[in-house]
């Protein structure tokens, strides 16, 4: 049986880190594992760093339940496989944060999102063979792929039919932090908690 590690919440909260993935990595060095995941995203630098560390086992195979989205989406394009449920969906856009401060301080913050995207439209593009510019207007654009565009995109390999587990949002999570949700997203985690 194959060894599977349950990523559900916000990328950056236990066990969506690279400190819980590369624990589990780690302890399946050289063997084929599953990460089941469903997550709104979260912190970028933690994605990245998740990326690396899936990246670098070489044996994982990423199974999207629900959604895989913002820096989650960017976390398992360091896979061997991505698997996507039918009705699951994936989502890349340009890293955004909060600032606050002098013009300054907001003028260095948007230099670093600035590298931070373009860092980040790299990886896809490797991860999908799209090329680097096409990607970089996608996530401009706040893209969200249904399996099968995220198979035809291969942003994917596989869509996977059949029951799922229950998926919800993480506590407090608002759909509308995002600026083009799907309504078919809304209506697959209506009974989530959501922020009001």
């Amino acid at each position: 049986m194959v060894a599977q590690l349950i990523l559900e919440g916000f990328v950056g909260e236990d066990p969506f880190t690279q400190t819980g993935v590369g624990e589990f990595l780690a302890f399946h060095q050289g063997e084929a594992v599953e990460l089941v995941v469903n997550s709104p995203g979260g912190c970028a630098f933690t994605g990245a760093a998740v990326m690396a560390s899936i990246e670098a086992h070489g044996k994982v195979t990423a199974r999207v339940v629900g959604l895989a989205a913002s820096a989650a989406s960017l976390a398992i394009m360091g896979a061997a496989r991505i698997v996507m449920h039918d009705a699951a969906h994936l989502m890349i856009h340009d890293p955004s944060s909060l600032t606050i401060g002098a013009a300054e301080t907001h003028r260095k913050a948007a230099d670093t999102l600035d590298k931070l995207s373009a860092t980040y439209a790299r990886a896809y593009a490797r991860a999908t063979g799209q090329p680097v510019a096409r990607v970089a207007d996608w996530m401009r654009a706040e893209t969200w792929l249904t399996a099968e565009e995220a198979v035809t995109l291969h942003f994917a390999d596989e869509i996977a039919t059949g029951q799922v587990r229950a998926c919800a949002m993480p506590s407090g999570f608002d759909l509308n932090a995002f600026k083009h949700t799907p309504e078919a997203v809304r209506m697959r985690f209506a009974g989530s908690n959501r922020a009001a």
